[in-house]
């Protein structure tokens, strides 16, 4: 018995360390199977962190899992991940691994993880990642190592966000939690769903219907996965606290559409349930408040959805002698009877009818009533509205608490619209029916962690052509601007997403555009001093507003802006700047150009034409960190300067020029710049033993600049200093490097006399500047200098003179005269040479000694030899010269 014993529990550990052992084995297999399958189907950068393998976890089957696996997009898509799991596993049936068949997945799980959808407006969508087949023939198709043959997939701790650009729709499910179980291979099966949603949020054309709702269902399904219908059983829905089921059916067509036939059912549905929608009601002790009202909401839809083909539909919700009241507040909101209907005979969405025949209620003896009737809503928007009430918005803390908001107010409409929208687009306006006023008088909002904002007042008068802004005057903070002007196209604007068009006056006294940028954004520009946080501004392309501002200061980051005005132009996604002018940096700016994101919204472009005047060197380099990596010199120049600029770039995410294809030209002028404590000139000071070079002052700067490829690069200019003058070319880089040619005029005292200008290159960095210097021009100029004293007067012409003059008295005297200066030259020629040597070696100045040295041992030999080619040349004069006096003595012997 002991044995027996003894060998079961030795076989029990074996096979236990060998389920721990095996996923060692299987584990880089699966990896690369998995990555193979992946690269072999989607395209898309698909990567995971870690993968493990267990078999003991769900024996007698095995547990796979990827972590911190992702699938981000790719061309349109860069940047964007569709998918983020903290961990991905699936349940593979263990016999599967021993043959050759391929992997059986029985169950499928996803663990905090992120989904976001994307539509395009081009109707692209980032989940369409699936690589074309049609090349391959279906004898060339590999066949997918991996079979599905689930029982269970579930859902714990994820987000999905859903945005549609198509259909202008936004969805959002926080914390979604789902579990689906039944045999997904068989034909027919029970499916039971069990989900969960700590938040749901649907915003369609900028209205956001649901918003942050609550939702649970448990729902069965009678699944016929042969022909993809699934009937609805027994089920249960609710949203906040709406409780309902769905009757019904519904079946998945071959041609990617849908036939259903589903009824709602919500026959306890209290007015109680319709308020608990509205966020700020259902967030403040909700199960405290007291209702009375009757409620009827019903639903169904029946029909085809495929493409733009939709099912008929009829959703009604009424609502009659309905109020509610906090017990632990004053006042109510009563006589609250609404009518809503939304229906459609279905087909195209056109067929669509949305009326409201009545909204009314009365808040704290205030009533509001509203009727809105909409049909047609694709083709030709057929729309009747009218809103008559006035909202006391000091009142709302008396009928519902709120918290860290405080509002006080007066807000009075009298609205009236009836009208096609094709009669606005056509500008038929005597067909359209627009009448009435808002008004809007001492509206303060307080918020927790927010500025106060205060509408002084706001007053709109509606006609069918446009909306007349009488007036409009606001405080944020310490900031106020007011405005007025003309609205035209609003309706549609609203209802078909057409161009707002405007004609606006804009002025304020102080504006901190600072104020209106994030935390975050804010923290990050504590590291920079440049308008770099703030992110990229998208222009609506649907805006066509002619602004005329006349602002007194504006701040922006460091940037310190008086006397702002101008003229505005948004079009297109476009700004254009027209004539802006301003006072800032000590001095004063125009500005011409513009800033456009019609082409590539991530990537702004913006082209400049600046008029700066007698600005500040310092100011401006302490305020703009595009000038501290491309003018790094500025920090140690003192004064003003004007320029006139033309700059196009585009812009990065971080609202900064991409200097490396930053392109821009002009030239910079100044009459008082001061240069000091510059490495550069310290080191030029120091190799040229010249302490007047290690301070500059210019009177009359002229720079003309180009900027390209990353590189700031000056065409030659001059500068005076104490002991000479200085012509300066070159180029500085973004990485600081330096790339510069000085060509400087120097004095007698500075050389001993022999060279007149130097050519000194300077290379490294600002930080770190490197010299050189032109040791050929310099030796030139010394052997130029060294002939021209050794010759002396003793040039061709008068040498010549002089032994015409002589010959006629004596032949051998010329002769002698030439030997006598050609043996002068030579001699003298070897004499210099020496005494440069001498003479730099007495002498302390780097420049006059590398001459000296550098002449005398470099051209000693051809000093000579130049020396003795003038010496034949004297000879050969006074031979011919002789031979001349002898043919005219000849001659005139002979007559």
């Amino acid at each position: 018995m002991k044995k027996a014993l003894k060998i079961t529990g030795i076989t029990i550990l074996v096979i236990f360390l060998v389920l721990i052992i095996l996923p060692f084995a299987f584990k880089g297999k699966i990896m690369e199977i998995a990555k193979k399958e992946i690269n072999k189907t989607l395209n898309a950068k698909i990567d995971f962190q870690h993968l493990s393998l267990s078999f003991i976890k769900n024996f007698p089957n095995a547990s796979v899992s990827l972590e911190n696996f992702y699938v981000a997009g790719v061309d349109e898509f860069e940047g964007d991940t569709l998918v983020f799991a903290k961990n991905l596993s699936a349940t593979v049936n263990i016999k599967s691994f021993l043959g050759a068949s391929g992997y059986e997945i029985l169950k499928v799980s996803l663990d905090n993880a992120r989904l976001h959808a994307i539509v395009l407006e081009d109707g692209k969508a980032n989940w369409d990642i699936t690589k074309a087949d049609s090349v391959k023939t279906e004898e060339e198709k590999t066949p997918s190592e991996f079979k599905m043959s689930l029982d269970k997939v579930s859902i714990t701790n994820t987000d999905i966000i859903y945005d549609d650009a198509v259909s202008k729709m936004n969805a959002e499910l926080k914390n979604l939690n789902l579990t689906l179980t039944g045999d997904m291979t068989a034909d027919e099966t029970l499916i039971e769903t069990n989900l969960t949603i700590d938040s749901l949020s649907y915003i369609m054309d900028k209205i956001p219907y649901i918003s942050k709702a609550k939702a649970k269902a448990d729902i069965k399904l009678d699944a016929d996965l042969k022909n993809m219908k699934f009937t609805l059983s027994e089920n249960h829905i609710q949203l906040n606290e709406i409780k309902a089921s769905i009757d019904g059916w519904i079946a998945l067509l071959e041609n990617d559409g849908m036939d259903m036939d589903i009824k709602l059912n919500a026959p306890e549905t209290q007015f109680k349930d319709i308020l608990s929608m509205i966020p700020a009601i259902y967030s403040n002790d909700f199960k405290d408040v007291k209702t009375s009202g009757k409620v009827t909401l019903e639903a169904f839809s029946k029909g085809i959805m495929k493409g733009d083909t939709i099912p008929s539909f009829d959703a009604k919700l009424n609502i009659a002698d309905a109020m509610f009241q906090y017990p632990t507040l004053p006042k109510a909101v009563t006589n609250i009877n609404t009518n809503i209907h939304v229906y459609s005979k279905g087909g195209s969405m056109d067929n669509t009818i949305v009326d409201i025949s009545k909204l009314h209620f009365v808040m704290a003896g205030n009533p509001f009533d509203l009727t809105l009737h909409v049909s047609t809503p694709i083709s030709d928007p057929n729309l009747s509205l009218n809103a008559v009430g006035k909202l006391n918005l000091g009142m709302i803390k008396e009928v519902c608490p709120l918290e860290d908001i405080s509002l006080n107010g007066i807000l009075d409409a009298n609205l009236k619209l009836s009208t096609l929208m094709s009669y606005i687009e056509k500008e038929q306006y005597e067909k359209v029916n627009a009448e009435g006023t808002l008004n809007i008088n001492e509206m303060m909002v307080k918020m927790k962690d927010m500025d106060d904002v205060k509408i002084n007042n706001a007053s709109m008068s509606f006609s069918p052509k446009y909306v007349d802004l009488k007036g409009f005057s606001a405080q944020i903070g310490k900031n106020d601007i007011a405005a007025s002007g003309k609205l035209e196209n609003f309706i549609p604007y609203f209802m078909k997403d057409q161009t707002l068009k405007g004609n606006l006056n804009v002025t304020s006294n102080y504006l901190n555009l600072n104020d209106f940028m994030s935390k975050e954004e804010t923290a990050s520009q504590t590291s920079s001093s440049d308008t770099a946080s703030i992110g990229v501004i998208v222009i609506p392309k649907n805006l066509d507003f002619n602004l005329t501002g006349n602002f007194k200061q504006v701040l922006f980051d460091n940037l310190d802006m008086t006397n702002v005005a101008g003229q505005i132009i948004i079009k297109d996604g476009k700004v254009n700047m027209k004539n802006l002018s301003m006072n800032a940096l000590g001095g004063a700016l125009g500005v011409n150009g513009y800033y456009d994101t019609s082409v590539n919204p991530k990537q702004p472009e913006i082209s400049m034409a600046l008029d700066i005047k007698n600005v500040s060197f310092a100011q401006t380099f302490s305020t703009f960190v595009s000038i501290q990596k491309l003018a790094p010199v500025f920090e140690a120049m003192t004064g003003n300067f004007s320029t006139n600029i033309k700059l196009t770039s585009p812009l990065g995410a971080d609202f900064m020029p991409v200097l490396t294809s930053l392109k821009a030209n002009g030239t910079l002028l100044s009459n008082n710049l001061e240069v000091k404590d510059l490495p550069v000139l310290n080191g030029l000071s120091s190799a040229l033993k010249n302490d007047n070079l290690k301070v500059l002052k210019v009177n009359d700067l002229k720079l003309p600049f180009n900027i390209e490829d990353g590189r700031i690069t000056t065409q030659p200019f001059d500068i005076n200093f104490g002991s000479g003058k200085m012509n300066l070319s070159g180029s500085t880089g973004l990485d600081q490097t330096i790339n510069y040619t000085a060509k400087m005029n120097l004095t007698e005292k500075l050389t001993a006399g022999y060279v007149s200008n130097v050519n000194v290159k300077i290379g490294g960095t600002f930080s770190k500047p490197t010299f050189s210097v032109d040791m050929k021009n310099v030796a030139d100029q010394a052997l130029g200098k060294l002939a021209g004293s050794i010759l002396g007067g003793n040039s061709d012409a008068s040498l010549s003179q002089q032994a015409t003059e002589q010959l006629n008295k004596q032949i051998e005297n010329i002769r002698k005269q030439a030997k006598d200066a050609g043996d002068k030259l030579v001699a003298e020629a070897e004499k210099q040479g020496q005494n440069l040597i001498n003479e730099a070696n007495k002498t302390s100045n780097p420049f006059a000694k590398v001459a000296a040295v550098t002449a005398a041992k470099a051209s000693a030999n051809s000093l000579k030899s130049e020396a003795q080619k003038k010496a034949d040349q004297l000879n050969a004069e006074a031979e011919k010269q002789i031979q001349s006096l002898t043919d005219k003595t000849n001659n005139a012997g002979a007559k």
